[in-house]
C-alpha cells in the first residue's frame, strides 16, 4: 500500500497514462479515414449551440452600449441628479429609449420595407422572360454587327464568343439564388419557435448587462487582476480598453456611413427611374459594410439586375457607383470615420480576404479591428524586445532613397554608445 501510495509510482503512472493518451490523439489525427475531427466539430458546435442566446445577449449590449450612454449622458445633464437612486432612474430611462429606437426600427422594416422588397422581387420574377427576350435580340444583333463591322474576326470565333455568355444560366442563377432564399426562410420559420424563444432570452440577458454593466466590468476586472500578475493584467486591460475604443467607432462609424450610403443610393436610383432602387440600395448599404471589397461585391448582384432592364441603365449604374464609392472614399469615410484603424491598405485588404475565407461575409466585416488590435499588440512586443537589446533602426518614409543600413543598430543612439566606444580605445 506504501509503494502505490508513493509519490514516484503515482508520477510515473500519471507519465505513461498521457504518453499512451497523446500517442492515441496522434494516431487517431493522422489517420485519414478517420470520423474524429467531424465529431469533434460537431460535439464543440452543440455544446457552443447551448450558449447561442448568452453569446447574443452580450454582443446586443456591446452594441447597444454606445447609444444608451449617449441618451444617458443627455439625461445627466438635463436631471442633474444627485442620489444613486436617480441614476437607476436614468438609467432605465435610456435602456428603454434604446429599446424603444431598436423595435421601432424594426417594426418600420418589417411593415415599410420588406413589403417594397418582394415587390421588386416579385417584379423581376414575372418579368425574367423578357428580360431574356430582350438581352438575347441584343446579343444577336451585336453579334450580327460585329460580323458586319470586322470581317477579319473569323464567324466562327465570334459565334463562340456570343455562345459562352448563356443569358439562361445567368437567369437560372438568379432564380436558385432567389429560391434558396425563400427556402432558407420557410426553414427559419419552421424553426419560429426556438428562433423567437433565443431572441427573447438575448434581449432580456442585454436589458440586465445594460443594466449592470458596471457590476460586470468590475467582476471582469477583479478576475484579470486575481489570474494575472499586476503589469499584465494592467497592460491586458489597457489593451481591451483601447480595441473596445477601436472596434466601437469601427462598427459604429462604418454602420452611420453604410446608412448615409445607401438612403444616398436609393434616391440616386429613384431618380434614375430604376425599378428596384430599394433593393439595390439595400443590397449596396449592406455590403458597403465591408471594407475596400464590399462596395465592389455589392456592385455585382446590383448591375445584374439593372442589365436586365437594358444596357444604358446598367452603364448608368455602374458610373453613379464609382461616383458614389469616390464620394465615400474621399470624403465621408474619413469624415465619419477618421483613422479609426490605423492600420495600412495592405493590412486592411489581408485582414479581409483571410476573414472572408475563414467566416464568410461575417469574417471580412470583423476583420479590420481584429486585425488592427494583433498588428498594434504585435508591433508593442516587438518595440519592448528591440529596446530590451538596444536596437534602434531608423524608421524609413516611402520618400527616402537612402537604403536600410547593414547594421543592426544606430551606436550614436544607443545607451551604452559611450560605454563601448571608451572599452575600444
Amino acid at each position: 500500500m506504501k509503494k502505490l501510495a508513493d509519490l514516484k509510482y503515482l508520477k510515473i503512472s500519471v507519465y505513461a497514462i498521457l504518453v499512451v493518451a497523446v500517442s492515441i490523439l496522434i494516431f487517431r489525427f493522422s489517420s485519414t479515414t478517420d470520423t474524429f475531427f467531424p465529431e469533434l466539430f460537431s460535439r464543440f458546435g452543440a455544446f457552443i449551440g447551448v450558449f447561442d442566446a448568452l453569446i447574443a445577449g452580450l454582443a446586443i449590449a456591446y452594441l447597444m452600449n454606445p447609444s444608451m450612454n449617449f441618451f444617458e449622458r443627455h439625461l445627466i445633464k438635463h436631471f442633474k441628479p444627485t442620489e444613486p437612486k436617480q441614476y437607476r432612474s436614468i438609467r432605465r430611462k435610456s435602456i428603454a429609449i434604446v429599446y424603444g429606437c431598436l423595435f421601432g426600427a424594426i417594426y418600420l422594416f418589417i411593415s415599410v420595407l420588406i413589403p417594397q422588397l418582394m415587390d421588386n422581387i416579385t417584379f423581376f420574377v414575372n418579368n425574367a422572360q423578357r428580360y431574356i427576350n430582350n438581352i438575347s435580340a441584343f446579343l444577336l444583333e451585336a453579334e450580327m454587327y460585329v460580323n458586319a463591322t470586322l470581317p477579319v474576326i473569323p464567324t466562327e470565333i465570334v459565334a463562340e464568343a456570343f455562345d459562352f455568355i448563356d443569358i439562361n444560366s445567368i437567369i437560372d442563377l438568379i432564380l436558385n439564388s432567389l429560391n434558396t432564399i425563400f427556402s432558407t426562410i420557410v426553414t427559419s420559420t419552421v424553426n419560429l419557435t426556438g428562433l423567437l424563444f433565443d431572441t427573447i432570452i438575448a434581449f432580456i440577458v442585454a436589458l440586465y448587462v445594460l443594466g449592470q454593466k458596471e457590476t460586470f466590468a468590475n467582476g471582469s476586472t477583479r478576475f484579470v487582476y486575481a489570474v494575472l500578475k499586476r503589469d499584465q493584467a494592467v497592460r491586458f486591460l489597457n489593451l481591451c480598453k483601447e480595441s473596445h475604443y477601436m472596434m466601437i467607432r469601427f462598427f459604429v462609424g462604418k454602420s452611420l456611413d453604410s446608412l448615409i450610403i445607401g438612403i444616398i443610393c436609393f434616391f440616386g436610383l429613384w431618380l434614375m427611374n430604376n425599378p428596384y432602387a430599394l433593393l439595390l440600395a439595400l443590397i449596396l448599404g449592406v455590403f458597403n459594410m465591408i471594407p475596400y471589397f464590399g462596395p465592389f461585391i455589392g456592385a455585382i448582384p446590383a448591375v445584374l439586375i439593372t442589365l436586365f432592364e437594358g444596357i444604358m441603365p446598367a452603364l448608368l449604374l455602374i458610373v453613379f457607383i464609382i461616383v458614389i464609392q469616390q464620394f465615400d472614399g474621399l470624403y465621408l469615410g474619413p469624415k465619419i470615420l477618421g483613422d479609426s484603424l490605423g492600420i495600412t491598405p495592405f493590412w486592411i485588404i489581408s485582414s479581409v480576404t483571410i476573414g472572408g475565407g475563414i467566416a464568410g461575409a461575417f469574417g471580412m466585416f470583423v476583420a479590420c479591428p481584429i486585425a488592427a488590435v494583433i498588428i498594434i499588440v504585435t508591433n508593442r512586443w516587438i518595440d519592448k524586445r528591440l529596446e530590451q537589446q538596444h536596437v534602434y533602426l531608423p524608421k524609413l518614409e516611402a520618400a527616402d532613397v537612402i537604403p536600410a543600413p547593414n547594421i543592426p543598430y544606430n551606436k550614436q543612439q544607443s545607451p551604452n554608445a559611450n560605454k563601448e566606444n571608451k572599452e575600444n580605445k
